[in-house]
Formats: C-alpha cells, structure tokens, sequence
C-alpha cells in the first residue's frame, strides 16, 4: 500500500483459509475456510453482493452533516463502497480491518486501487496502523468535530481496541458538549488576557533551544503514594528536570523542594494550588489559557506553550508549531508529558501517578476536591495485584500508552511506587533511578535564567495592532450574519415548496458564498467555534450539501438558526477582547 508506506505481511497459509468465489453479478465474494462449526463462512452474497450491502447501508441512521465514520471490518470492500455511495462526499471513514492476512489476500485477487487511493477513506490493517487508530479518530475529532459513528461490517465481530476507540470517541463528543456549554468562554477570556499581558512571559520555543540533550525529567503528580518517596527527589534535584504539576506543589512546599518548574493548564482550577513558598521564583509552564489569577501571581515568569491559530497570527513563528487538536492527556499531568516530549526529552520519569486509591485516598494532599462522582473499578497494580481506579484514571492511563506506542523512541519509567500498572512504563523505584538514571549534572537555573521575553514594546505593539483589526472585522461579520439568516430563510422556503436545483437559484447560491467567506477565513471563526458558540453541533457544515430538496432542508434549517444567533455572539466577543485590551 504505497499511499500508506506499509508493506503488507504475506500469509503462507493463506490459501487454506481463504478463497474467492465469483457471484451471478460477476463481483467477488469472500469465503473463510471452516469458520463456523459446520464449515464455511460467506461474507457476501453469492447473488449479488452490491445489492445486498446497498440495503444493508439503507438501513444505518446516519444524520445529513459531515460524519466521521469508524468501521469495523473492510470484507471485501462492497459494504464500504455502499456507505461512500448513500452519504455525503464529505463523510471520512477510518476502517480497522482486523485481519492483515485477510487483506492481503484480497489484494492479490481484486482491484482496491480505487478505495486505497481515495482520500476519504483510511485504513487500519497492520499491526503498526492499528496502534495509531484511536489517536488518529481523537485527532480528527478534536480538529473538525464532526459527528461521529461506529458500524460493525456484516460478519465481523467487535474487538476491545475497536470498541475502546469507539467509546474514546464518544468521550469526547459528550466532553467538547460539555466544556462548550459551561467552561469555553472563561478559557478564551483567559487566552485574551495572555495575549494583552505576554510582555511579561516567555515562549515554550525558546526553552526547548536551550534544554540540553540527553537530560532527563520527573514529572511530579499528585497521587497519594507521593508521600512515599518524596524526600528522594532531593537526590535528583539538579541531575533531572522537576516539574511539578499545580496540586503537588502543596506537598513538595511541605518538605522544602524547590522543582525547576510548575505546570498548571486550566482556566478554572483556583491560583490556590500554585500560592506556595517554594514556587515564589519558579516559572510556569503554561497554557495560554491558564487561569488568569494564576497568570497574575506568576507575571513575570509565565511560559506559555500549546499555540494556536490566534497565537500564530498575533506573533508568528515564535509561538512554535500550531497544535490543533494535541492530545493532552486530560490532566496537568499528560499536558506535562507532552511537554517534554516537545522539549525533545527522552526519558521520562513519572512519580505521583498513582491513577488509583490508596487507602481511600485520591491525593497526597488530602483534599477532597476534583474527583468527580463514578463508580470504582479493579485494575492491575504495578505489583500485579489488584487497585482501586476509575474510568477517569483510566483513561490518562491509557493515555500514557498510548503515546509510548506511538513513540518507541521513548523511555518512560513509573517510579510512584504504587498504583496502576501503566503498560509499557519500566517500574522502578525513585532511589532506583536516583542511582542509575539520573546520574549526570545540569545547571538548570542557569538554563532558565537564559530564557528571553516573548516580545519586545515593537512586537507587542504590532500585536495589538492585529486585535484591532478583529475588532473591525467583527463588525463586517454582524452585518453578514444578519443577511445570511435572510438568504437562508428564502433558501429553506424553496427547498419546502420549490426545486433546490432551480437553475435561477445560482446568484442566491453566489451571494451565500460571497457572504460566508470572510467569515470562515477570518481567526474571529475560530474563536467562534473553538470557545464563544455554547452549541458546537449547532455550527452548520462549511460545505452544503443540497443535492435535492431532502438534503437541503435541514442544512438550511441548521443555517438560519445559527445565523439567526450569530449576531449576538459576536457582539458579546467583541466586548470581552475590548475589554482584554484595556491594559
């Protein structure tokens, strides 16, 4: 498969399991030797395998937006193209095929060119592809947010990866619901702030030019077996770099250990957890859209990381890579792995990881806060026993290996000394890798004590300048809004009564697009989208597709209710970057 840059594992014995048949059509049909107790399995019809996967597709209840699609199983490819046939052409199908040798099979026998070269359809075959499947549909997810399905293909069974990776995705669809309605608009109201104030921070760039190669890092979480070997941390200080995620900094203050730096990524969790001694010089890997008061008590010593597209326009290539839709783990913890995976560090080293109870315990600092109501379930212990976790630990665990399956490159030692079993992780104990990992020296003060300021008074001023501009363009975008909601009100009342495709509709047809273009091409949408709009399935598609008076119905209904609303969500926006800029 030369679009995938895989190579496809022949089966000896392939033969003795498989073989094709033609059906009364002419089409292939796929027969699996002696699957079942009285012999072979047919996985299409021997009559005529289009007709049949086409009622099959007829059957799924698919809604008319652009979808992304998980499906099990290719067989031979019909029940796929079937699905590509009855919806949208804007519809993405990442298809997990179980069987590499299957596919193999199938290659030798039958033309797929035409479905391996399609660029809306991604396959899953090997074992290499198959361990990228949940992140590659979460990537997607995150990036266009779509609506979501998973089909199994006739015959197939499901299988835990699929099903996890449909259930992640499910997550997160009820998640971005979640946090559009009641967390989005304090995160960008705390972006606006980084960016008004970003003379006083650092870029995440410039501290990766400065780390040194080979270094390795702790990241120091929360879990209560960090009573455990805190003190141990002592013996590394210098030797690692310490990162101390916001809720431990309360015990690492108790004992008197200074970390080289704090991690802190929310726009809701209190600047509490960071008002400690030991941090009074320590700066703070952070989000843009880390709590405000937080940005407040750390000024002069913020290091934002995690740019977006508004970073990007406001102070170019200086704010590194734009990270649409990076997959953080869920926690401060996994923003920090990420961290240092961007600062190019290898060996990673993770204590406070508990992702388990320990004798009713949630965190080493005895609080009972942010642990939400779920039930508690037994998972495996790094000593092979059994611990207490949640669905919510879970799935940071998951999310560690995730990022060791897709980085090899990566050691990464569990040194909490109690908890879950992360697979993949190497357990030691911290006096283990004290003694044996972190045996080199780095002056570490000396490294962030180099780290230069985001902008110079030039910089900044250009930057405002740009605000500007989107206070300006917000007002062009009320007036567009206004007038969209009209043009789709006469549109949806054609689709009802008239014909869509009446060829006098074109300059209607012209006068949406014309409209609708500064919108999606302005970094305001962005904001819209990502943060401002409450009801993010609201959003109607960038593409409309009315093909026929059925189809165009609903995209119009969508449309004119959205662009009904717009108005007012782009004038309360344009209050809050007004008042963002009154510095």
């Amino acid at each position: 498969m030369e679009r995938y840059g895989e190579e496809l594992t022949i089966d000896p014995d392939e033969d003795k399991k498989y073989r094709l048949e033609v059906a009364k059509d002419g089409e292939a049909v796929l027969v699996i030797r002696n699957a079942l107790p009285t012999g072979d399995l047919r996985l299409n019809s021997i009559y005529d395998p289009a007709y049949e996967a086409k009622r099959w597709a007829d059957k799924q209840d698919i809604r008319n937006r652009r979808t992304t699609i998980a499906l099990l199983g290719f067989s031979t490819g019909v029940f796929l193209k079937a699905l590509m046939e009855k919806l949208r052409p804007d519809t993405v199908f990442f298809v997990y095929e179980p069987g590499e040798s299957l596919f193999s099979f199938l290659c030798a026998f039958t033309d797929l060119t035409d479905i391996i070269s399609d660029s809306r359809v991604k396959l899953y075959v090997t074992d290499s592809q198959r361990r990228h499947y949940e992140e590659d549909m979460l990537h997607d997810m995150s990036t266009f947010r779509p609506e979501a399905k998973g089909i199994i293909t006739p015959f197939y069974q499901t299988n835990d990866e699929f099903t996890g990776a449909c259930n992640a995705i499910a997550k997160v669809m009820e998640s971005n619901r979640n946090y559009m309605r009641g967390r989005s608009r304090i995160a960008l109201k705390a972006r606006m702030y980084a960016w008004n104030h970003i003379r006083h921070a650092s870029f995440f760039p410039d501290l990766k030019k400065l780390i040194p190669q080979g270094i390795p890092a702790v990241i120091v979480s929360a879990g209560p077996s960090l009573r455990k070997n805190v003190e141990t941390l002592r013996k590394i200080k210098g030797r690692a770099l310490i990162i101390c995620t916001d809720r431990a900094a309360s015990v690492l203050d108790e004992v008197g250990i200074v970390p080289d730096l704090v991690a802190s990524l929310d726009a809701e969790k209190s600047a509490d957890y960071l008002n400690y001694k030991i941090l009074e010089n320590v700066p703070m890997i952070a989000s843009y859209q880390v709590n405000i008061d937080a940005q407040k008590l750390f000024e002069d010593r913020c290091i934002f990381f995690h740019a977006l597209t508004y970073e990007n326009r406001l102070f170019g290539e200086a704010v590194g890579k734009m990270e649409q839709g990076i997959d953080l783990g869920g926690n401060v913890a996994g923003g920090s792995f990420i961290a240092c995976e961007m600062l190019g560090i290898n060996t990673i080293i993770l204590i406070g990881q508990d992702l388990a109870f320990l004798d009713g315990k949630h965190h080493a600092d005895g609080k009972n806060e942010g642990m939400p109501d779920i039930d508690a379930k037994e998972i495996e212990g790094i000593d092979g026993k059994p611990v207490l976790s949640n669905d919510m630990w879970i799935a940071f665990k998951e999310f560690y290996e995730r990022q060791m399956n897709i980085h090899p490159e990566l050691t990464v030692i569990d040194a909490t000394e109690g908890g879950a079993l992360i697979r993949g992780s190497k357990v030691m104990t911290l006096e283990e890798v004290a003694e044996t990992v972190c045996t080199e020296t780095y002056d570490i003060d000396d490294i962030l004590a180099k780290l230069p300021k985001a902008v110079d008074e030039e910089g900044y001023k250009k930057a405002r300048e740009v605000m500007n501009g989107w206070l300006d363009e917000i007002d062009e975008l009320i007036h567009n809004s206004e007038e969209l909601e009209v043009l789709c009100r006469q549109l949806l009342r054609v689709a009802k009564y008239q014909n869509i495709n009446d060829p006098k509709l074109e300059r209607k047809f012209k006068k949406l697009d014309d409209l609708r273009k500064p919108l999606y091409d302005s970094v305001i949408n962005y904001m819209l989208e990502e943060y401002w709009i409450e009801d993010m399935y609201s959003i109607p598609d960038y593409t409309f597709m009315v093909r026929n008076n059925e189809e165009a119905i609903p995209q119009f209904e969508t449309a004119m209710k959205f662009f009904g609303h717009l108005p007012e969500d782009l004038k309360s926006l344009k209050e809050e970057l007004k008042k963002a800029m009154e510095v």
